[in-house]
């Protein structure tokens, strides 16, 4: 029988993944959300204006890292099977979302902890227990060391060597800029080891390194790295010089590191979505309490009718946000050999669906958001500056859209074959799932991908829907016409690709000064083809859980609103039909004032002045 997870006791068990996996993650977010407290508690250690004084001072939050080590925030990223509690990925986002909505700099601070991960992708059944052990004892604060200052997102170009003598390793150079780069106990990196006669994706190698056991040399710390957001964070670099390292630091075998690297980003940049989704929260919850408040032309001004539509559209970003990260979560157990384009194009569109929040909320202050104080402590501007890092983190947006170009052609073919599968699964919210085995992930999924292949079943599964009082036959003949306009675009979309890979992309003739050489209608490809993907997993969301959640959620008119888009993060004013810009402003509103998380599913936030709650036998030691 499975456990439920206590509200009060930070140490209790919560259920397999299987039979009541929706209430694991969801009540553990609720869980965390209880030991931090109300952010808007000056005396609580995560609360809004602490974030924003050490923000102000450039500090690492080190306090609100040791809060949420407390909690055992750390444990999650060890799975289960190694002693940590790590059961689902969903748990992950959720907790980083919880995290994310106070204090971005403590979410990136301590999520450093998913470099680890690639420990469990990679290395050997002794590596693996030996760094679960460091982790859970809360002695780990890892770095990812792949860029370097002269080459960027080109890792192939980097010069940082690793040179085998005997049983240890000689490395040297340096890694910049990187997140925990002075303030690590562990690097993970990639550095040169093949020789001229290797291919260039084969001469790179990836180490795990713990710096309290380098033989002799140095690793010390390069200066801090100003920045426009994550100003609490350690944005640095680390420097090698002539470190001996023992054989043992290396993470498969030698010539892999580039491929290891790219695969392990296809979970991170997935994992990235959490981020997206608690700032996305605290930026409409912040606009929204203000907008309700402000009183003009004699009311609210969030009753203004363009201003509520814009808040309507904002919540209704969030909410298909959402159901990308969480299909996603899900696929990552249930498809990771697919996620080649799934883990990108999540990544890409979530973001992107609250970046542009973050301008039509920035533009409905008005000049309050130029304001520094006293309005919410500045909490909206913090914010907006940390939140735009996520589009950047673990490859950019172009980088990201670049990786799905090249993979259309393989795409285009495999559209042509149908898979005749059982997709709820991945759609129902409460279906089991398989234990997740990052090993399996792979750097091209050969056209695969299980999203789009299930919009044919989709379809057919919306087709057999019978009209209800609040979803009718009228609408269902609207989200039935929008299911196959989905169908028809991705058939013309994989039809382009064929004519684009035969075009040239520069016509002019003139030798490329350039390696990289996608064109750019490929690019535009590629963003179409994240747009499309979210609608698909939105629509599948729907269909496989409107049986169980409530009666705004089933009856789907936020659905239809979500597929009538053109690009699905695009709206402008006017989009929304009245009576669903009012229903979506109702409903963002209702969970705004009933301190719900802005979400498909009833999530519970901190009570209104609620302390936070504290231990007196901590799981971590040090978090500097």
């Amino acid at each position: 029988m499975n456990q439920q997870i206590s509200r009060t006791i930070p140490g209790a068990a919560v259920p397999e993944v299987g039979e009541g996996h929706e209430a694991d993650a969801t009540l553990l977010a609720e869980r965390l959300e209880n030991w931090l407290g109300d952010p808007d508690l000056m005396s609580n250690t995560m609360s809004f204006v602490r974030a924003l004084e050490l923000d102000e001072r450039e500090e690492l939050p080190a306090d609100g890292i040791g809060h949420i080590r407390a909690f055992g925030f750390h444990r999650y990223f060890v799975p289960e099977r190694l002693g940590g509690r790590l059961r689902s990925l969903e748990q992950l986002l959720m907790l980083t979302r919880v995290v994310a909505r106070r204090d971005m700099n403590v979410a990136v601070s301590e999520s450093t902890q998913i470099w680890m991960m690639l420990g469990w992708l990679a290395g050997t059944p002794e590596q693996q227990v030996s760094w679960a052990k460091d982790m859970l004892a809360g002695g780990v604060i890892p770095c990812l060391a792949y860029s370097e200052t002269g080459h960027g997102a080109d890792l192939a170009a980097n010069e940082f060597m690793g040179v085998r003598d005997g049983d240890e390793y000689v490395l040297t150079g340096e890694k910049w800029p990187i997140n925990r780069g002075r303030t690590s106990t562990h690097v993970v990196l990639i550095g040169l080891t093949g020789g001229d006669d290797d291919i260039a994706q084969r001469k790179q190698s990836m180490f795990i390194v713990d710096r309290s056991k380098v033989t002799s040399g140095a690793v010390t710390g390069l200066s801090r790295v100003p920045t426009y957001g994550l100003r609490g964070c350690d944005i640095s670099g680390v420097a090698f010089h002539d470190t001996r390292v023992h054989s043992s630091v290396l993470l498969g075998a030698e010539g892999e590191g580039l491929e290891l690297s790219l695969r392990g980003l296809l979970i991170t940049r997935t994992l990235c979505t959490g981020l997206s989704l608690g700032v996305g929260d605290t930026m409409l919850r912040t606009v929204s309490g203000f907008l309700a408040e402000r009183v003009l032309y004699d009311g609210p001004a969030s009753e203004i009718p363009y201003v509520s539509e814009s808040l309507a559209n904002s919540y209704l970003n969030l909410l298909v946000a959402e159901c990308v990260s969480l299909v996603a979560m899900r696929g990552l157990h249930l498809y990771i050999e697919e996620f080649s384009v799934w883990g990108n194009a999540a990544k890409i569109q979530v973001a992107r669906l609250v970046d542009l929040n973050s301008k039509v909320l920035a533009r409905l202050l008005g000049a309050r958001n130029y304001m520094r104080a006293p309005d919410h402590a500045g909490i909206f501007q913090k914010m907006l500056r940390d939140g735009s890092i996520v589009s950047v983190f673990d490859g950019s947006e172009p980088v990201c859209l670049d990786s799905i170009s090249l993979q259309l052609a393989a795409m285009a073919k495999s559209h042509r074959t149908p898979r005749d599968e059982d997709w709820s699964a991945l759609y129902d919210l409460r279906a089991p799932l398989p234990e997740f085995e990052p090993s399996r992930v792979r750097v091209f999924g050969r056209g695969r991908d299980a999203v789009l292949a299930s919009l044919p079943a989709l379809i057919g599964k919306l087709a057999a829907v019978r009209p209800s009082t609040g979803c009718d036959e009228e609408r269902l003949a609207v989200l039935r016409s929008r299911a196959e306009e989905l169908r028809d675009a991705l058939d013309a979309l994989f039809a382009q690709v064929g004519e684009v890979r035969q075009t040239p992309a520069d016509r002019t003739g003139r030798p490329p000064a350039s390696a990289k050489t996608t064109s750019p209608r490929l690019i535009r490809l590629a963003e179409e083809l994240c747009s499309l993907h979210a609608k698909v997993a939105v629509l599948g969301v729907w269909l496989h859980n409107r049986d169980h959640l409530d009666a705004f959620f089933a009856d789907g008119e936020w659905l239809q609103a979500v597929l009538s888009r053109g690009g699905i993060h695009q709206y402008e004013a006017g989009d929304l039909a009245p009576s669903t810009a009012r229903l979506l402003f109702s409903r963002q509103e209702k969970q705004r004032t009933g301190n719900f998380f802005y979400s498909i599913r009833d999530m519970r936030q901190a009570e209104p002045g609620a302390p936070e709650s504290v231990t007196t036998t901590p799981e971590t030691a040090s978090v500097e």
